[in-house]
């Protein structure tokens, strides 16, 4: 009994991990404060990334571990919502965690050029996944 009551509170603190979202944005610091809220707001995601290339923009998330059967709905509701936000965005949403972990390493990216190829490969490799 003492052990279990030990134990809880730890467990409670585990679970109570507050959302992080890295966005790679050094073009518009509204879009970035934008496209941060509407993931924050999602009780479904635990993290996310964010990577504005031109026009567009890849958002890959990790939904939390008891919601990865509602994956699509996830995608596409924050699909929608960020498009609804800003219309004028070329948006791909996915919570696949390979695209979430090869968006982490771009975030560190320096180099535009690159970072808009892997985008583009990444959304090649997502839609064929699909």
């Amino acid at each position: 009994m003492a052990w279990t009551l030990f134990c809880i509170p730890f467990f409670l603190f585990g679970c109570s991990g507050e959302q992080t979202v890295e966005v790679n944005n050094t073009v518009n610091n509204e879009t970035d404060v934008g496209v941060r809220e509407v993931i924050n707001n999602s009780n479904e995601v635990y993290t996310g990334n964010a990577i504005f290339v031109d026009n567009q923009l890849l958002v890959a998330v990790q939904a939390k571990p008891w919601l990865d059967y509602k994956k699509k709905k996830i995608e596409k509701n924050l699909k929608k919502q960020i498009e609804e936000k800003f219309p004028d965005l070329e948006v791909f949403v996915s919570a696949d965690y390979k695209l979430f972990w090869e968006t982490q390493k771009l975030l560190e990216e320096e180099d535009e050029k690159k970072i808009s190829d892997e985008v583009e490969k990444l959304k090649d490799l997502a839609k064929e996944e699909t």
